[in-house]
């Protein structure tokens, strides 16, 4: 199984969020990651509690 860098799974999952609101077939085709593994990233980038500013 492939591995992936924290960086590179969060600038795919940015293409799916608020304001690229990217759909996650294109992206996957962009990316040649699987739709499911898109999917799951999203699902833990947005369970994520948020960064603390200041």
């Amino acid at each position: 199984m492939a591995r992936y860098g924290q960086a590179f799974k969060d600038k795919a999952v940015a293409r799916l969020l608020p304001p690229h609101s990217a759909p996650v077939e294109v992206v996957s085709r962009e990316v040649g990651i699987g739709v499911g593994t898109l999917e799951r990233w999203r699902e833990e980038a947005l369970s994520q509690p948020p960064p603390l500013s200041g």
